[in-house]
């Protein structure tokens, strides 16, 4: 079972709430403020150097990285001291871009010259992309009126793009008319032409766009949130739509977004579909549905012989009354979903129906957990069972990054790190609370992600499901230590964008080199820590140089171990003893450092862990012990 607000529990946050209004001089009692109260508001400028759900990073012109909350358009909340918070932030995105760049489904409107017959004149060199839901808002409007049917006059359009081709030519959907008869219009776009967007949303930014303004409070617990931002885009990208909602979106812009008013049948290729939605939405829920199944059936190796049934209801109203089983239709008017599941004994076959509200993503968890049982006739204990129901809602094709609502990251990072065997614990029970989720979800990630698991964990998994003899203890009682080690790195360190597969735990064996040895190691800016196979004394001292050049995104130039000006790019150190990593100390290009422990000496460049999978170059990291005078 899955709740519609497990990740958006914006309960028990008046406290906050009314602590950052009183900051902001929004006249409430002082008293209130508890938890974190606004301290002050700075204007700054600078390079966007990542954008994930809830944060937005800058680089300012005095090399200051910083990472700030920011709520976009679509998001329900951002997380402040922890605890969920709707602080919307008011968002102006602008840019000319190369109208090579148009995409089927974007609605433009421009001024071009076209005959009443529909016969197309000249070149267009400016487009606006407009937001539009329903095909009323195209429109083809003569400003003059032609001398001659068969001569052309200056006309405005908005059409949804149908295609563009490679000799310029775009074509349109248009209203139906008598010089539109197949509803279509094509103009000819100049070698020069742009694409001009004005967006209240981050949905289109990227990495080096400018933020040519951004107010920003600060709060006194060291958090920032954005509350005004002016993006400025660069015309230097290979794609304007870069989000995979957002292309389905586009996709199906086509399609009405009005509810359909009453229950109907739609299909895909593996999913059976009854709802009450929108053709809009039920269209890209499908989609999803099904980029969803193929990832996950890609995972498994392992298909259901037969449809998945759906029921996504948006009123509940235009439902026969007996439609539902009681189960069902609690979890539907929750708003939540559940899957039920009945075994057909003559047949060995299990069935599973999912029930959901009209939230996708309830759907897709739901849709998940029918997958599992149709394939291996269960959906195992509850941890993997709804730890990888939430890996399936937010798979993505090709997204190897963590790409979660920042609410559970925030939550993740804050509390109290939970045991492994708390969260394996058998006796569990499903839809207990959203916060249980997110430990399940991030265990599950991990050994899925991490390539020193991954192979085991899926075969654990498919074992679990088949309700064969195998557990958790059983797969990893040998590691349990490592896997603990690494899962408290994962909590502590993740975010939007963070690699597990790059961070992923070097367990190797080290020496203690005597003094006249040297060791050398290649170290990656793209990889987390990594061993050096370099054993410490305490209180001896080492010797360091790192020879070569790496780049690390957003800073600019190639640059030494000794980093930039703010650090980034660093060569810095730590020592593991005992499954315990001491805190970092700084390194850089040449030196000497005393080890403070018995231990593994592990080095990484510093950067955001959730910034490293663009970062090039390599390091040859050369130590011995410090030698005599």
């Amino acid at each position: 079972m899955y709740s519609k607000q497990q990740h958006y529990l914006l309960r028990n946050s008046t406290t906050l709430l009314l602590a950052i209004a009183w900051g902001l001089g929004l006249g409430v009692d002082p008293s209130a403020a508890q938890d974190a109260r606004a301290v002050g508001t700075e204007e700054i400028s600078g390079t966007i150097l990542a954008v994930a759900p809830g944060e937005i990073t800058i680089k300012q012109s005095d090399n200051k990285v910083a990472t700030h909350k920011i709520q976009d358009k679509q998001d329900r909340a951002i997380t402040i001291a922890g605890r969920p918070m709707n602080i919307p932030a008011k968002i102006a995105v602008t840019g000319n871009i190369p109208a090579k760049l148009i995409e089927p489904g974007m609605i433009l409107k421009f001024t071009g010259r076209a005959s009443l017959f529909g016969k197309c004149d000249g070149e267009v060199k400016t487009f606006e992309i407009i937001s539009g839901d329903a095909s009323d808002d195209l429109k083809v409007n003569f400003l003059e009126r032609p001398e001659k049917n068969n001569q052309p006059a200056k006309c405005e359009v908005i059409g949804r793009v149908v295609n563009l081709s490679g000799s310029g030519k775009l074509q349109l959907q248009v209203p139906k008319d008598k010089w539109a008869k197949k509803e279509r219009i094509v103009f000819k776009i100049a070698d020069d032409s742009v694409l001009q967007v004005a967006d209240d949303h981050l949905k289109r930014v990227l990495p080096n766009d400018i933020a040519s303004r951004a107010v920003i409070t600060k709060l006194s617990n060291g958090e920032t949130f954005i509350r005004e931002i002016d993006i400025s885009l660069t015309a230097e990208r290979e794609q304007l739509t870069t989000s995979f909602d957002e292309k389905l979106d586009q996709k199906f812009s086509h399609l009405s977004d009005e509810p359909a008013g009453k229950p109907r049948e739609l299909r895909s290729d593996h999913f059976i579909l009854y709802t009450d939605v929108s053709d809009r939405s039920a269209n890209v829920l499908l989609a999803k549905l099904e980029t969803m199944y193929g990832l996950v059936s890609g995972y498994y190796g392992k298909r259901p012989r037969q449809p998945i049934e759906c029921y996504v209801v948006h009123d509940i109203k235009v439902w026969p009354p007996d439609q539902f089983e009681p189960a069902a239709l609690r979890k539907i008017t929750e708003p939540a979903g559940v899957t039920i599941s009945r075994t057909n004994r003559q047949q060995g076959l299990a069935k599973a129906t999912v029930y959901s509200c009209d939230d996708h993503g309830v759907v897709q968890h739901e849709a998940v957990h029918a997958f599992c049982i149709q394939s291996f006739g269960s959906t195992g204990p509850v941890w993997y069972s709804e730890g990888m129901a939430e890996m399936g809602q937010y798979w993505k094709p090709g997204e190897l990054a963590v790409n979660i609502d920042s609410v559970v990251i925030s939550y993740l990072t804050n509390a109290e790190p939970k045991k492994l065997a708390d969260i394996v614990a058998t006796g569990q029970i499903t839809g207990d609370s959203w916060q249980a989720y997110s430990w399940r979800w991030a265990l599950c990630h991990l050994l899925a992600s991490n390539p020193n698991y991954s192979k085991r964990f899926k075969q654990l998994g498919m074992n679990l499901m088949a309700e064969q003899k195998d557990s958790f203890e059983l797969a990893y009682g040998n590691v349990a230590a490592e896997i603990s080690f690494e899962y408290d790195q994962f909590v502590q360190n993740f975010g939007n964008g963070y690699r597990v597969d790059l961070c992923s735990w070097e367990w190797k064996k080290c020496a203690n080199i005597s003094s006249n040895k040297r060791l050398k190691q290649t170290i990656k800016p793209n990889r987390g820590w990594q061993a050096t196979k370099l054993q410490t004394r305490a209180d001896v001292s080492y010797d360091f140089a790192a020879v070569g050049k790496w780049k690390i995104t957003g800073v600019g130039d190639e640059m030494s171990a000794d980093g930039d000006q703010s650090g980034r790019g660093k060569l810095i150190g730590a020592i593991l003893k005992d499954y315990q990593l001491s805190e970092p100390f700084e390194l850089g290009e040449k030196g000497a450092f005393v080890a403070q422990s018995d231990g593994q000496l592990y080095v990484r460049c510093r950067d955001q862990w959730n910034g490293l999978q663009d970062n090039e170059g390599e390091m040859v990291l050369h130590l011995r012990r410090t030698q005599k005078e």
